[in-house]
């Protein structure tokens, strides 16, 4: 059985594309994004190609069509960061400015790369990408917001669109240097625009850098009204381009997002007399104390087998803050999480949840460690509590999920992971944690049809078609899906990279 369960993959490959390079690679992988020609070399010739020859402009369809392309590849190429409750958070902060923007399609893809770099990219189709290095370094979550901001103006104003009919006259795009330039955009040079896509673009037609200039005064505009209209304080951002100008951004190797937005005194004085103008009426937002709770569950989660000190995750934090001594106390459980005190982090956790009842990441900490102790019914209680105070979310459906499966009930398990998965179609740890149920269980089918959307997520529709096949060989499960369905999406995805290829 172990063929058909998907292996673990929490950081996706770090041996993709971009990084961790030697010298000569990225040597080529930089030609790639520089030249962006068709090479007579074999290895060229078995890089998907996005085709920009076709039309002068692109529909809305055909923009979602690429981006779910794009989104494959990221997922596949790139290590992610794929925890449900640090995905939340964002998505959380972003949709206010979602739902305020020009956006035909609001429907969005977020993506948290595990790089200590300051980035952030928009790429066509919704998707918006950011770095772990931007959450652990930003001043305030309003600041952070000011990065979203900018990203999502350069999606509802469509600058890739704009940009992609400039360059119709370019040879095509290879999609690998396309996925490479989000790691290197911050390494080129300090005049490229947009990172990502734009890198890319820019690289290719220096002429078009005047374009791209005006493509970052334009999303500095909408995103200043987005953040605006929503609760989020607008000076944030005119900090946060006080400091890309500083002497100490634009020389650090940390900051991408620096040298791929290149900041001039215009946009500063643009960004400073709008907020004069604008005497904005501040409100309470709440996400202050969630996005520091979410800086030191970060650092915990992803710092490995060497679990840091209260004082390293308390440094970066001002003593005077009004929840100061929360935070000290999370950082004290999850250190005592991580050692394997599990009762006294469980006791902490506990009082913190007590205290902080809307502070979900102390809760969902609380959960994992009651799960981590097989107190799944302890957890199921918590649960039905949590669901009579109107606290339920995508969270709570995880948690429960996993309660159920320790509390040996596999099927309600399943029920509450494809809940979860029907809000969260694209959340590929959900999927592989389904297939290696599936194949725990001897549940063929659901283990094959879970692999099959696993790989389609990935853009493998060759494999995704296989692995529908095989699930059509196997016993009918009422929990598996329709295969059907499943293969045309797989044959459609073909359909998709044929096209743009």
């Amino acid at each position: 059985m172990k063929g058909n369960i998907i292996g673990q993959a929490d950081l996706q490959s770090y041996l993709s594309l971009g990084y961790f390079m030697n010298s000569l690679a990225r040597t080529i992988c930089l030609a790639l994004v520089i030249l962006a020609i068709p090479a007579q070399t074999a290895a060229a010739k078995n890089l998907p190609v996005i085709n920009i020859h076709s039309s002068n402009d692109m529909s809305l369809e055909d923009e979602y069509q690429l981006g779910n392309i794009i989104a494959s590849s990221i997922r596949k190429q790139l290590p992610l960061w794929n925890d449900l409750a640090a995905l939340k958070f964002i998505k959380d902060l972003t949709q206010p400015l979602i739902s305020r923007s020009q956006l035909s399609n609001k429907n969005t893809q977020i993506f948290l790369i595990h790089d200590g770099k300051i980035n952030a990219f928009a790429a066509p189709g919704g998707i918006i990408g950011i770095n772990t290095g931007l959450i652990q370094q930003a001043g305030s979550v309003d600041e952070l917001v000011a990065v979203l901001a900018h990203e999502v103006a350069h999606l509802s104003l469509r600058h890739y669109v704009q940009t992609q009919a400039q360059e119709k006259a370019q040879a095509p795009l290879y999609l690998g240097a396309f996925i490479a330039s989000i790691w290197l955009a911050g390494n080129i040079n300090d005049d490229i625009g947009e990172a990502g896509i734009y890198a890319t673009q820019s690289a290719l037609q220096r002429n078009q850098l005047s374009y791209s200039r005006r493509h970052e005064r334009e999303a500095d505009r909408i995103g200043f009204d987005l953040m605006y209209q929503s609760p989020f304080d607008v000076t944030h951002m005119q900090r946060l381009l006080q400091r890309l100008q500083s002497p100490y951004v634009k020389d650090s190797p940390q900051w991408e997002w620096a040298r791929s937005h290149p900041i001039n005194s215009e946009r500063v004085a643009d960004i400073s007399q709008r907020i004069l103008i604008s005497q904005q009426s501040q409100t309470e937002h709440g996400f202050d104390l969630g996005f520091d709770l979410l800086k030191i569950y970060q650092t915990m989660t992803l710092s490995g087998l060497t679990s840091p000190s209260v004082n390293q995750l308390m440094q970066k934090f001002d003593p005077l803050t009004n929840h100061y001594s929360t935070l000290i106390a999370f950082s004290e459980a999850l250190i005592n999480q991580n050692s394997g005190k599990l009762v006294l982090a469980n006791q902490q956790l506990k009082d913190l949840a007590l205290k902080q009842p809307n502070a979900t990441l102390i809760w969902y900490s609380w959960m994992q460690s009651l799960l981590t102790q097989k107190q799944a019914q302890t957890v199921l209680k918590q649960l039905t509590l949590r669901k009579l105070n109107r606290r339920d979310n995508s969270l709570s459906l995880w948690i429960k999920a996993l309660a159920l499966r320790q509390n040996i009930q596999p099927r309600a398990a399943v029920d509450v992971l494809l809940a979860l998965l029907d809000d969260h179609p694209t959340w590929i740890l959900g999927w592989r944690t389904l297939a290696e149920w599936g194949a725990e269980d001897q549940r063929l089918q659901l283990n094959h049809m879970a692999q099959s959307r696993w790989h389609l997520l990935r853009g493998e529709a060759k494999l995704a078609l296989k692995q529908a096949q095989y699930a059509s060989q196997q016993q009918p499960d009422s929990q598996a899906g329709s295969v059907s369905e499943q293969q045309q999406e797989a044959l459609k995805l073909l359909a998709d990279q044929a096209r743009f290829n």
